[in-house]
């Protein structure tokens, strides 16, 4: 068989695959971004999005190599490149109207967020895929090479998605916004596609995909997030299934200034895309509240940073009733500071240590949210809870786990595993305390009883003070200990002795009695461990 001769443009061919793999990989962290303020970052948002591009690829393969055969032609491939850099752009100017349209519809937790994958990234995806089997075609030079060939450019391919993958999450996201990468994106393939139109000499397609790039780039500027401003409440509504059920019983709905924000919307003082969250923070009827993703995380007035605005933050101080004479206290998990903060001012006895994931979360709270700085009274640590509990050996009276979300929850930080390991880092007579949104009676309650009950397999008393005193959909706060069962009035004596110590400190006699006294059912819910913890199905039911 005759060779034919080196194809024109073999290194821009090389190149426009590498970035559209890049591009392909890049856009699929991305999107994980653009469904979180909406769904969260549970396991189906990942599942679906996963599952959508796996898909993309399987029939974007088999699509170009079909398309590539029919239309052996450097056209093809750039205007594969094209069609996919104008789908990314369609992403965040049809976002809001694909995800309300699906909501409305509202198939369940699991079908939301995958309808909204495949309507948002499933065209891309296919699109994309299909570029790297054109580029085996076009680079094909005899039937006895072919093989190298395709396997060098799908290697070429992968590797740009591994490229793309690390600089999206270690780079681009924390840097830029949401809708700002998407648009890079956009222009990296624009200038993969107009690179191999200038390799192949197709000089008036180069010329309007130059344009293009210009165009697109001046689009980039424009899709930042909102960073300073008016926001409406619209845009931040939580299309959470799990969170539209319960709004109404929400803490934060039922707080008379949010309630007010919701109806007038809110000044943006700062938002971002950081490492774990897409983040605001916004101020609404002289409020402000810390958002990640979905949902409101903190609250603080503005002219008395002190003041509760989200009841369940008096209730994490109730270890200390059950451990009056604690001296030293972890907080894992951090958001705007308000519990932190509130017992730092009123408990001068006491020496804190707060734990946040989140580097930026920590900024934000000393930023925007009165947190103490310099305090000697007060320490912060930028590093992961359970991470932070296996490298410090320290030993504290009371531990306050304080990381989990309305509509997710890191699943590492609710396992008996992870309970072992705070019980070892807890002094003689130590108390644990932990905040849980769920019910616990009836459909809802699956998650919180499953926690309590492995809670219980650690910890010989676990008591549950739900917020407000009902067993509905709403804050719980646990609390175990290594004691035994204290009585109600042994738990008011303590709180008063403490009150007289601290003038500053909460009333919580009502937290106290809130105490919830009837069994609580463990039977048909599981034992939460690092090898099995099915914490978003147990979520919703």
């Amino acid at each position: 068989m005759s060779r034919r001769p080196e194809a024109p443009g073999a290194v821009a061919l090389g190149v426009a695959v590498f970035l559209s793999g890049a591009a392909l990989l890049g856009i699929e962290i991305v999107a994980s971004r653009v469904l979180a303020p909406s769904f969260g970052s549970s396991l189906y948002v990942w599942g679906s999005l996963i599952g959508v591009v796996l898909s993309g690829l399987a029939i974007g393969y088999w699509a170009g190599g079909v398309l590539s055969d029919r239309f052996p032609t450097p056209y093809l491939l750039t205007g594969t490149l094209t069609l996919g850099a104008l789908l990314v752009l369609l992403v965040p100017v049809l976002d809001a109207w694909v995800i309300e349209q699906i909501v409305a519809w509202d198939p369940g937790p699991r079908l939301d967020p995958l309808l909204a994958a495949i309507a948002l990234f499933a065209p891309v995806s296919i699109v994309l895929a299909a570029a790297t089997p054109i580029a085996v075609r076009l680079a094909a030079r005899s039937m006895e090479r072919l093989g190298r060939t395709a396997g060098r450019l799908f290697s070429v391919s992968t590797a740009g998605s591994i490229v793309g993958t690390f600089v999206a999450a270690f780079w681009l996201v924390p840097e830029l916004g949401t809708d700002q990468v998407l648009a890079v994106a956009a222009v990296t393939l624009l200038v993969a596609a107009a690179g191999y139109a200038l390799a192949e000499r197709l000089l008036p397609v180069a010329l309007a995909l130059i344009v293009a790039v210009v165009a697109a780039g001046a689009v980039a500027t424009t899709l930042s997030p909102q960073e300073s401003g008016r926001i409406q409440s619209s845009a931040l509504r939580n299309w959470s299934p799990l969170y539209r059920e319960h709004e109404q019983r929400s803490p934060g709905n039922l707080s008379p200034d949010q309630i007010a924000a919701e109806e007038s919307g809110y000044d943006v003082r700062e938002a971002r895309d950081t490492r774990y969250h897409r983040m605001y923070v916004l101020d609404g009827n002289d409020v402000r509240y810390l958002r990640f993703d979905s949902t409101f995380q903190s609250a603080m007035e503005i002219d008395d940073p002190f003041a509760t605005v989200f009841q369940y933050t008096d209730y994490l101080q109730l270890g200390l009733a059950y451990a009056p004479s604690a001296r030293r206290v972890l907080f894992i998990g951090l958001g705007g500071g308000s519990a932190v903060k509130r017992m730092w001012r009123d408990f001068p006895a006491l020496q804190l240590h707060a734990v946040e994931i989140d580097p930026e979360v920590v900024r934000v709270a000393h930023r925007w949210f009165a947190l103490p700085r310099d305090s000697p009274r007060l320490e912060i640590t930028a590093e992961d809870g359970r991470r932070f509990l296996q490298t410090h050996d320290q030993r504290w009276d009371m531990i306050v786990v304080d990381a989990y979300f309305a509509d997710s929850i890191p699943f590492h930080l609710a396992t008996a595993q992870f309970f072992e390991l705070v019980r070892s880092r807890l002094s003689p007579g130590g108390v644990v305390v932990a905040n849980v949104i769920g019910a616990i009676e009836g459909s809802d309650s699956k998650l919180l009883r499953s926690m309590t009950k492995t809670y219980r397999s650690v910890f010989p008393t676990v008591e549950l003070h739900p917020v407000g005193g009902e067993g509905d959909y709403g804050n719980v706060i646990v609390v175990a200990t290594e004691g035994a069962r204290p009585k109600q009035s042994v738990l008011q004596g303590n709180w008063k002795r403490l009150r007289a110590q601290s003038p500053k400190a909460l009333d919580l006699r009502g937290p106290i009695g809130d105490r919830w006294e009837k069994p609580v059912p463990f039977n048909d819910v599981p034992l939460l461990t690092d090898g099995y913890a099915p914490t978003d199905a147990l979520l919703i039911g």
